[in-house]
């Protein structure tokens, strides 16, 4: 599942589960963390590279059914939250590690996938690429520290793709600094070559630095954005100063194609925690990094002791179905619990 090859000066780790595009499960959390930890001590080794062996994409993010039959059905299970906290663990790992990190998104990159890499220090996306953090459906929120960067966002459409789970393209990675350089798949392999090459005369950030001058050459014309078409849109409905307005101007404006297929979307999802993301949103700008992901286990762990984990996870990916969430409206929504979560006193509108 997890393969590792050095080039040059080059360590690479390569995800390879293909048939379920790499998600992420504890051995293989374990197995990354442990290439990482023997290569930085390795003099040899003056940067790693993330790629995958999966033709469909880089990661698909987390083991979902690993998840839901191994923690939160096995009664069994001493730690229902221990794959979380290991993940995390790697993440905060992957954040700090003292030499250069490169990664390489192409088609499916989500979840766990992005909260793997979403701190590298260079990240190459083609135009194959299909970014997104779909947590809101399965129950809990956009998590493994990705919200900080969601946050630095414009405020509609950091609401957007972290209520709706929307998608992104590279273009769009490349815009909001989300990715480094785009480039054709048909020319990834000349980017490599770069990288091996350099490996063999620099470390640390002067690696990083040039790696980015020398890849220039391969940067791609900017491609199809996923959103571009919606942007006015967007910015009509999800710059509201809570949820409920977000939802209300939906709600009022059903004859907009745009508005009733969101409205539709949202409504699959968990409304404690899409008000939560709301609100997350705007706390994560002001935390840092280690903030978030503290912030991010607090709340998994909430959502696995409530059962909108489970019930997400049960509803999308194993029998298929709506879900049955606990609030059937938004005043049901416990805003005394969501304050407690986030440790806030006042929701943004009332700031």
């Amino acid at each position: 599942m997890i393969r590792e090859k050095i080039i040059e000066n080059v360590g690479i780790i390569y995800l390879d589960r293909p048939e379920i595009i790499n998600s992420l499960n504890m051995e293989m959390v374990k197995n990354i963390e442990k290439i990482l930890k023997k290569w930085e001590d390795d003099k040899k080794i003056k940067a790693i590279l993330f790629d995958s062996l999966c033709q469909k994409g880089f990661c698909a993010g987390g083991d979902l059914k690993a998840i839901y039959y191994d923690y939160l059905l096995n009664d069994k299970c001493q730690n229902k939250d221990e794959f979380y906290e290991e993940e995390f663990v790697l993440d905060r790992y992957v954040k700090d590690y003292k030499k250069p990190i490169i990664s390489h998104y192409f088609g499916i990159v989500m979840g766990g996938g992005i909260g793997l890499t979403v701190n590298s220090d260079f990240i190459i996306a083609d135009e194959s690429v299909n970014w997104a953090m779909p947590e809101t459906r399965l129950g809990f929120v956009p998590d493994v520290g990705v919200c900080k960067h969601i946050s630095k966002l414009p405020q509609a459409l950091g609401q957007y793709l972290g209520l709706c789970g929307e998608s992104l393209s590279s273009s769009d990675l490349i815009k909001y600094d989300l990715a480094d350089i785009y480039v054709k798949s048909e020319n990834y392999d000349k980017i490599l070559n770069i990288l091996f090459s350099l490996s063999k005369k620099y470390d640390g950030e002067k690696l990083i630095e040039e790696l980015k001058k020398q890849t220039q050459k391969y940067k791609a014309l900017e491609g199809n954005s996923k959103i571009s078409k919606n942007k006015e849109k967007i910015e009509k409905y999800f710059s509201h100063s809570s949820i409920e307005e977000i939802i209300k101007s939906l709600e009022e404006n059903k004859d907009d194609d745009f508005a009733k297929k969101t409205l539709e979307n949202l409504k699959e999802r968990n409304l404690f925690m899409l008000f939560l993301q709301f609100e997350k949103y705007f706390i994560c700008k002001n935390l840092t990094k280690d903030q978030v992901f503290d912030l991010d286990l607090k709340i998994l762990k909430y959502a696995r002791k409530t059962g909108t984990m489970k019930e997400g996870i049960r509803s999308l990916i194993i029998d298929k179905e709506s879900a049955n969430w606990k609030e059937k409206s938004l005043d049901q929504v416990s805003v005394e619990k969501i304050k407690d979560l986030l440790g806030i006193e006042k929701l943004y509108k009332e700031r």
